[in-house]
């Protein structure tokens, strides 16, 4: 009875890790669209800085991709208990748990990001911003991003100070740092409150970072976590597919 117990427990205990494996994948390709989709502008800000965080994103979707695939394939491996099968689906599960544990120690660098970020944001902005509505990446970087979360440059609209934008066009701010792009008031020189955002986008930055860090450490955590106890019940399926009551005929063939 014990055995038999043990029989229809076991498939069913993997079909509903299988199940989780495959919601934790599909909810990392989303986390991955979206830290691509929606770190356009940062990423434009900081340039080759961000770059791993791009990079982060795709590999999200790539293990997220891996890790629903591999749930699939748990599932039918314990449906048909196919010994060869099951020992497939669990060496790669130990190589995405290596690859999760990877993107921790990398998110974990996010606590020494605000004085890269302030540097490199700083730097672009004097340097490399050209004006309002102009579509070289810097300028299209920092327009959306002062439009989108109603900022005036790093610290404030002093940061244009002695900039290339300033020497070019003598303003001391474009019309992205205005409450109303088109508005008259918003001329370049006009710095009341009413007119232009006096919050610079540096915390902005610091938390958009942060957020989108602590969201990908907990997805890998989540998934980490999962394919180690999806291990543990991989290796009790193989032991008992491997049982010398078993026909050799299971261990690497489709039930029949």
């Amino acid at each position: 009875y014990a055995d038999l117990h043990a029989q229809q427990i076991e498939p069913s205990a993997f079909r509903y890790h299988g199940l989780l494996a495959e919601i934790v994948g599909c909810t990392m390709v989303g986390l991955g669209l979206w830290i691509k989709l929606g770190s356009a502008s940062f990423v434009r800000v900081l340039g080759a800085t961000s770059v791993y965080f791009v990079h982060i994103g795709y590999f999200c979707i790539v293990a997220g991709s891996v890790v629903a695939m591999l749930g699939f394939m748990g599932c039918w491996s314990a449906i048909k208990e196919n010994r060869c099968l099951l020992l497939t689906v669990s060496t790669r599960r130990r190589f995405m748990v290596v690859h999760q544990g990877g993107v921790l120690g990398r998110e974990d660098r996010t606590a020494h990001a605000p004085p890269i970020v302030l540097e490199k944001s700083l730097s672009g902005l004097k340097k490399k911003y050209s004006g309002y509505k102009h579509d070289d990446i810097v300028s299209y970087g920092w327009n959306a991003f002062m439009l989108k979360l109603k900022c005036c440059g790093v610290h404030n609209y002093t940061d244009f100070s002695g900039s290339a934008f300033q020497i070019r066009t003598n303003l001391s701010y474009p019309k992205s740092c205005c409450k109303d792009p088109v508005s008259p008031a918003c001329n370049g020189r006009n710095v009341s409150s009413e007119v232009i955002h006096q919050k610079g986008c540096f915390d902005n930055m610091v938390s958009l970072l942060k957020e989108k860090s602590m969201l990908l450490a907990g997805a890998a955590t989540g998934a980490a976590l999962l394919e180690v106890s999806r291990i543990q019940v991989l290796k009790g399926r193989v032991l008992f597919l491997s049982a010398p009551g078993m026909h050799r005929s299971q261990l690497c063939t489709d039930k029949p």
